[in-house]
């Protein structure tokens, strides 16, 4: 009966250990000592950043390491990796990356850093987006034309174009389209036919900023961060549309954001805008603001804030995540030479911050009169009588959508 019950015991344990040893090697944990290798190994790489005190990192690192151990199991001969750093033990790693909120999740290709994993934290959700992100061409939309003197009828005003003149499939083909992923959002990337394989032709990746001029790479398409690099700094300045789902992203990057609301589909607008933008702003100026354009049909809220709506479209404003600055022009008024210059360069010589409080000082002169003639009128009457309603200042309504404290617990938090 002893016998019985060690041997029993002895099986359990093993089979518990075994379970422990595959959710070890599914994910692997990230520390200063094994960091460049586990980088320099993988092709693809998801980590998430979490805090032992954070109730949020636990129920994510649960799913997360579920994940881990489907995926792998799934797909064994891939070489992703699915990586966990220990923030609290990794001050090193923490910094690095910046990490100021538990859980974070970032991905990385090839050791470099592409974007931030903002989604849903289920298991299968994770799963789904990795193997979304393995496969690259279901991000990234790829416009084919016959040859490579058609590029220019995919050209997007708002946009960069991206000439990818590479055989499909191959190689630096592959390299080229993960070093994009992270602004793929902005730029429309053309592609030979999958039918061609450019046999007698030269390979080419070029850039198009305003869809008639090319500048040509003339780097290594075998080096992924050279690539990265050379389209990211042609790609500054361009403008974005604010959606539901990337607002986060933008509100926590922090930058004044220059927003132009819009009605969908008119792109007019969006092409005058596109062209003050560049004619406007140098880079300077672009480093310290994002450009953005958004649906005002969607964002009605923002457009009630400024007691506006959709008949008022398009319409400017510059929102600092602490108050919100609207433009004092309407319709092609915004677009005028030197007006979005001089509307951004306000915000940085705290001209709207001087007429916000002007407005305020003058409103409180104004409630403070109306006071003091109430206040009288009341004494005679004997009577109370109901103070009038004041306005309020125009606060930011993007700040309400920074990182949630029902999702994410913040450094400065910690115990």
């Amino acid at each position: 009966f002893l016998i019985s019950n060690y041997l029993f015991f002895s099986a359990l344990l093993l089979l518990v250990l075994s379970i422990l040893l595959s959710a070890n090697s599914s994910l692997v944990p990230i520390t200063s000592v094994n960091h460049d290798e586990v980088m320099q190994n993988s092709r693809l790489t998801f980590v998430s950043f979490t805090a032992s005190w954070c109730p949020f990192s636990q129920m994510l690192l649960t799913s997360f390491t579920d994940a881990a151990i489907t995926y792998k199991g799934k797909h064994p001969e891939r070489k992703t990796i699915w990586g966990n750093v220990d923030c609290m033990n990794e001050n090193e790693l923490s910094n690095k990356y910046s990490i100021n909120k538990y859980p974070t999740m970032k991905v990385f290709f090839y050791g470099h850093l592409v974007t931030e994993y903002r989604g849903s934290r289920q298991v299968q959700a994770l799963i789904d987006y990795v193997e979304q992100m393995e496969n690259t061409t279901s991000l990234v939309k790829l416009n084919e034309v016959e040859s490579l003197t058609q590029w220019q009828q995919y050209v997007v005003p708002q946009k960069g174009t991206l000439i990818l003149w590479f055989p499909r499939g191959s190689p630096p083909f592959e390299l080229i389209l993960k070093a994009i992923v992270l602004i793929h959002d902005r730029l429309t990337v053309v592609v030979p036919e999958i039918s061609n394989h450019l046999e007698h032709e030269e390979h080419k990746l070029w850039f198009s900023l305003d869809g008639e001029h090319v500048q040509h790479f003339n780097g290594s398409v075998t080096n992924f961060k050279e690539i990265m690099e050379w389209v990211n700094q042609r790609s500054e300045g361009m403008v974005r549309e604010l959606t539901f789902e990337n607002m986060e992203e933008m509100v926590e990057d922090g930058k004044p954001m220059l927003i132009l609301l819009r009605k969908k589909d008119d792109k007019e607008t969006e092409k005058k805008f596109v062209e003050a933008i560049r004619r406007e702003l140098d880079g300077d100026l672009l480093s310290k603001v994002n450009p953005l354009m958004a649906d005002g049909g969607v964002l009605t809220a923002v457009l009630r804030h400024f007691r506006k709506d959709v008949n008022d479209l398009p319409f400017l404003l510059i929102d600092q995540l602490v108050h919100s600055y609207p433009s004092p022009w309407s319709g092609d008024e915004i677009f005028a030479k030197g007006n979005i210059k001089q509307f951004v360069l306000d915000l940085f010589n705290e001209t709207h911050h001087r007429k916000l409080h002007k407005k305020v000082d003058e409103l409180l002169k104004k409630i403070l009169a109306e006071t003091e003639r109430i206040e009288k009128q009341a004494e005679l009457e004997d009577q109370r009588t109901e103070a009038p309603k004041t306005l309020t200042k125009q606060e930011s309504l993007f700040k309400q959508l920074k990182p949630a404290k029902n999702r994410y617990s913040f450094a400065k938090e910690e115990l």
